[in-house]
């Protein structure tokens, strides 16, 4: 029973491992099990003929599936998944070695509300700053508004160590993006809202002379 539960869990971990990490098990076979190093031939096998991007999607979708995330791939071959509620989009490119992951337009201002696409431009540039996501804004002319979307690019070789739990941090950092910009968003409504509060207190003979 201990051998079959081993061996199930041998097989979970070899999944999630991308053909650079799987071949270097096998070059370094030292402190391994045959059996073990069998498994991990076997899994490299898989990974012989396929182009370098595709090896990767199919270990990204196995790492989606143990994250949990819902993800579908379109007739473009990038993948839709879902993380926390939110939709994102991998792209992955057969004429480079990155992976770029984006969140759909997750945030709109109306372009008929000046201060509050001013604010958006601030809030964006100061989460640009402080994070190591990339946050773009543009122009939604069909709603009148200005929207935003946040991108990253990820290495997919040489070996990425661990690939499950680095894709999870740098989906995770999507969100630390995104309350960078609300909190900004917040603070510089706030502090307009005392400005003008302070001009509406100022008695006449301190107000400015135009």
């Amino acid at each position: 029973m201990a051998a079959k539960s081993r061996k199930i869990e041998w097989e979970n971990a070899l999944s999630l491992k991308s053909r650079y990490e799987l071949q270097y098990i096998v070059d370094h076979p030292e402190g391994y099990t045959p059996e073990f190093l069998k498994m991990a031939k076997d899994k490299l096998a898989e990974f012989a003929d396929m182009p370098d991007n595709e090896a990767m999607k199919v270990v990204l979708k196995r790492c989606l599936q143990e994250m949990g995330c819902p993800c579908k791939e379109t007739e473009d071959g990038d993948l839709e998944i879902w993380f926390q509620g939110t939709q994102f989009l991998l792209i992955l490119s057969p004429d480079n070695h990155y992976i770029e992951i984006m969140d759909y337009c997750w945030i709109k201002a109306d372009l008929d509300d000046a201060e509050e696409v001013d604010r958006l431009k601030q809030a964006i540039n100061k989460a640009n700053t402080d994070g190591d996501i990339t946050t773009v804004y543009f122009i939604d002319e069909k709603y009148n508004a200005m929207g935003a979307y946040c991108s990253t690019n990820i290495l997919y070789r040489p070996m990425i160590l661990d690939i499950k739990k680095y894709l999870e941090i740098r989906l995770s950092n999507f969100f630390l993006a995104h309350d960078i910009i609300h909190a900004e968003m917040v603070l510089l409504k706030e502090r307009a809202s005392q400005q003008k509060k302070a001009l509406i207190d100022m008695s006449p003979e301190k107000l400015p002379v135009c």
